[in-house]
């Protein structure tokens, strides 16, 4: 079966990261998501950084798309993970941002029709008003690097909401039990239950338990379900200990282990190393899906919702 499988959540691979601009390295990166990971087009995905660095990423691919084509997998847009999010996770916590109008107006009018998914978390002072205003603009807004009550959640969707970012690897809140009942503190439930919320996972196996992955895909069903890897510049490449500069520059080091990528020296997890024929094999060997769902989380709906 010839796949053409459709990076939605990515910010590099082979020792590049999407934060650099030049065409050398996405043309890199394209060849080796063609010929690695079945993937014939991607999404740019920019982690937090200052509004000035984002609005040059956004001016950068917007040239790059109206380019010549790239030699293997074709750029389709931007996914802004950051500023305006609480939980830095893998980022850098100094460059995480307050939500603003202002910020968000600059960053539409630099990567308007480019842009295709804003990560926002709701709980932050002003976040209602720029989900409201990214939605208005028909950009695809998720909740993502929160930790935010049911409640929050709840708004944020009556504001624009409509997916969440990498879910499991978020703050949505532990599943506890006492006498026997369940409950949890966060929207882990909510999120799992409200049909109007699509979810993304990284089903690399290591981002999150394979049987968590099977219990969502059937909770949430074919089209609420989009299969990422959240790859990072370490994927495809060799070693153990590995330096990449954060989008300011700041050398920060990561550890490759147990097939994954974690912060140096920690067991704190950021991007995968997984491509996307893995993440499709995943889905079959995890679920049971057939090759035509597979394919739709990792193809189809991504496609659809990024309205590529």
């Amino acid at each position: 079966m010839i796949k053409k499988l459709f990076e939605y959540h990515f910010h590099g691979c082979i020792g590049h990261k999407t934060i650099e601009l030049n065409r050398t390295a996405y043309e890199e990166m394209s060849v080796f998501l063609k010929e690695h990971g079945e993937t014939d087009a991607f999404i740019a995905g920019f982690s937090a950084a200052p509004i000035d660095n984002l609005l040059e990423c956004l001016e950068f691919c917007r040239s790059l798309m109206a380019d010549n084509p790239l030699p293997g997998a074709q750029l389709a847009g931007v996914y802004l993970e950051g500023p305006f999010v609480h939980v830095a996770g893998g980022m850098t916590g100094s460059l995480l941002a307050k939500p603003s109008i202002e910020a968000a107006k600059r960053l539409v009018e630099a990567g308007r029709c480019i842009i295709k998914n804003v990560t926002v978390a709701p709980e932050l002072p002003g976040a209602l008003a720029v989900i409201e205003y990214f939605a208005s603009e028909g950009i695809h807004v998720s909740a993502g690097h929160f930790c935010c009550t049911p409640e929050v959640l709840k708004d944020a969707v009556s504001a624009g909401v409509s997916s969440i970012t990498h879910f499991c690897n978020n703050g949505e809140g532990p599943l506890q039990n006492e006498n026997g009942l369940y409950f949890t503190d966060g929207p882990f439930l909510d999120i799992l239950a409200d049909d109007r919320l699509t979810v993304e996972m990284i089903c690399d196996g290591v981002h999150v338990n394979p049987k968590l992955v099977k219990t969502v895909w059937r909770a949430k069903g074919r089209e609420k379900f989009i299969a990422v890897t959240d790859g990072c510049a370490a994927t495809g490449m060799p070693g153990k200990r590995l330096v990449f500069p954060d989008p300011v520059g700041t050398p920060a080091e990561f550890d490759v282990r147990n097939g994954a990528l974690y912060i140096a020296d920690t067991d704190k997890l950021t991007g995968s190393l997984a491509t996307m024929n893995r993440i499709y094999d995943n889905l079959i060997k995890f679920c049971g899906m057939s090759e035509n769902d597979a394919l739709y989380a990792c193809s189809g709906l991504p496609r659809k919702t990024a309205g590529v």
